[in-house]
């Protein structure tokens, strides 16, 4: 049998098969992590058993700021996170094999770090690296050693004075990442090195305290970056991830109890946090396109016994 004819009759049974089977490439990948409902206060210790199993959001080292690493770094960050009616917890935990904390006044330290990014406007997400004049980002910024700050980036080039003033921000932008006024300084973090891991948590309020703060009162994203101090890290050299999603998970509603109980039942319920695939080629899709590349290699076969 002519070699012609075998290959694009194999490509088109195994495009056919494939189809038929239901298998389809994923060709996008989105972390879900869902909030967790506490009704009560929200654990400030990393280590409480209050805390959901984490989602691991891959990190990459950047491309875009000089210098550039030796080479690309694969990352990941686990990510946990619970609210109740008024304030969401942040628990973020990531290796690193050095503890890298800034004494104040002491000798110059890169500490290590962790920052999370949410889109200001829900309407659309903004640019990944730290929003646009049209499209700012808020990002809670912890380094060891300073603790957390709540930042504003990207606005500050569009606002002029009058309207800086009414923020609370400096008359002239210094930078395009700002700190937010002090009434918006409502940030608490904690933090834990153990086992050559950092572990982080970020507790601030549910909603917005401040037009330049998102709100998180419903599902929302944000995105995560680490910086690694015994490398040098700072500023544009980290590691960062994607947007990821966030869903809250809804308050259980009390039940009215039963006239005549027996006793009393306690019942556990168990969230569970999982990574959602996204399928952006539908199954009839990967058919037609396994049917193009048979025909296609067919005439080129066909045109190459004729030569």
């Amino acid at each position: 049998m002519r070699r012609d004819v075998v290959l694009p009759g194999i490509a088109l049974a195994i495009s056919l098969l494939l189809a038929f089977m239901g298998v389809v490439v994923v060709t996008a990948q989105q972390a879900v992590v869902t909030v967790k409902y506490i009704a009560g206060p929200l654990p400030a210790d990393p280590f409480s058993n209050l805390w959901p199993a984490p989602v691991e959001v891959p990190l990459a080292s950047q491309t875009l700021v000089y210098p550039l690493p030796a080479a690309t770094e694969t990352r990941s960050i686990g990510v946990s996170a619970v609210y109740n009616g008024t304030h969401i917890a942040f628990l973020l935990t990531w290796s690193d094999n050095t503890q890298d904390v800034a004494t104040p006044g002491g000798l110059d330290v890169f500490p290590d770090a962790v920052a999370v990014q949410f889109p200001v406007s829900k309407a659309q997400l903004p640019y990944i690296c730290m929003g646009t004049v049209d499209n700012p980002v808020n990002i809670i910024y912890w380094r060891a050693g300073f603790g957390a700050e709540n930042l504003v980036a990207g606005a500050g080039y569009g606002l002029n004075p009058q309207q800086r003033e009414a923020l609370g921000l400096q008359a002239t932008p210094a930078s395009p990442v700002e700190l937010l006024p002090a009434s918006a300084q409502v940030i608490n973090a904690t933090a834990a090195y153990k086992d050559a891991k950092w572990y982080v948590v970020i507790i601030r309020p549910l909603g917005s305290v401040h037009p330049l703060m998102a709100s998180l009162a419903e599902g929302f994203s944000a995105a995560f970056a680490t910086w690694d101090g015994a490398k040098g890290e700072i500023g544009g050299l980290k590691a960062t991830s994607g947007w990821v999603t966030f869903q809250l998970e809804k308050p259980v509603a009390p039940t009215a109890p039963a006239t005549q109980t027996v006793r009393e039942t306690v019942t556990v319920t168990q969230t569970v946090t999982a990574t959602q695939l996204v399928e952006t080629t539908p199954t009839w899709a990967w058919a037609v396109i396994g049917v193009l590349i048979a025909v296609i290699a067919l005439l080129a076969g066909l045109a190459l016994r004729r030569k």
